[in-house]
């Protein structure tokens, strides 16, 4: 199920696209001022707006909520995100789960942190569109044919003026707005069918992550996988 709800999300989180500069920092500290003054020039060749910090995620999907840390340096090209959650699947039965995801250039790690257990992968995610090219890969390795973008102009979110669109795929009977500030999708709302999806980036802190966030740790035990 969360792989499905994971592909649901990714066609529309692909669509992000370069916004203008922060019109007030609304609260963020001055060097966060001065990465959002100089993100324009540079949002189309990187994978992130901003080259160090972290961000707050939270993701609804089938009624389910997603909390995520994503941390990050090198614009985007190391990222560790770090999930946890906890579901009553039973009434008294808790399943929980905490789940560590790294990448450092073209390679990757899925970690479950509980089980002591990962994976690791070699995949080369573009530049231009992160989420795009796995969408692709989820929908059969085709560009999705029918989707409408509608530009809805700009709306100023924690402080980053963004640009706003508005999705739409008959197929999956998909309906979605979203704000997009450079490559990072800031917050997205919407439905899938009778589903209702959203993806809130809820907090951004530009100070330098732990280095060792993005290494994996000494008792998990790797598989690697092949392509």
């Amino acid at each position: 199920m969360k792989k499905v709800v994971f592909y649901i999300l990714l066609p529309l989180i692909a669509i992000t696209t370069s916004c203008g500069n922060a019109s007030k920092s609304s609260g963020a500290s001055g060097e966060a001022a001065a990465v959002v003054k100089s993100a324009p020039d540079a949002p189309k060749e990187k994978r992130l707006p901003f080259e160090r910090g972290s961000y707050q995620e939270t993701t609804n999907a089938m009624g389910i909520g997603i909390d995520k840390t994503v941390y990050f340096d090198k614009w985007g090209d190391w990222t560790a995100t770090e999930s946890k959650s906890e579901i009553e699947i039973i009434k008294g039965h808790v399943n929980k789960t905490d789940k560590l995801e790294i990448m450092k250039g073209s390679t990757h790690w899925n970690l479950d942190l509980i089980a002591k257990t990962g994976t690791t992968f070699e995949f080369n995610v573009p530049i231009a569109g992160m989420a795009a090219s796995l969408g692709m890969a989820a929908m059969g390795g085709k560009m999705m044919e029918g989707m409408e973008i509608k530009d809805l102009g700009e709306e100023n979110y924690l402080g980053y003026q963004c640009k706003k669109s508005q999705i739409k795929y008959a197929k999956m009977e998909m309906d979605a707005t979203v704000l997009a500030y450079g490559n990072l999708t800031m917050k997205m709302n919407g439905k899938v069918g009778k589903m209702d999806v959203s993806t809130t980036v809820t907090a951004i802190d530009l100070s330098a992550p732990p280095a060792s966030i993005f290494e994996v740790p000494a008792d998990i035990v790797i598989t690697k996988v092949e392509n």
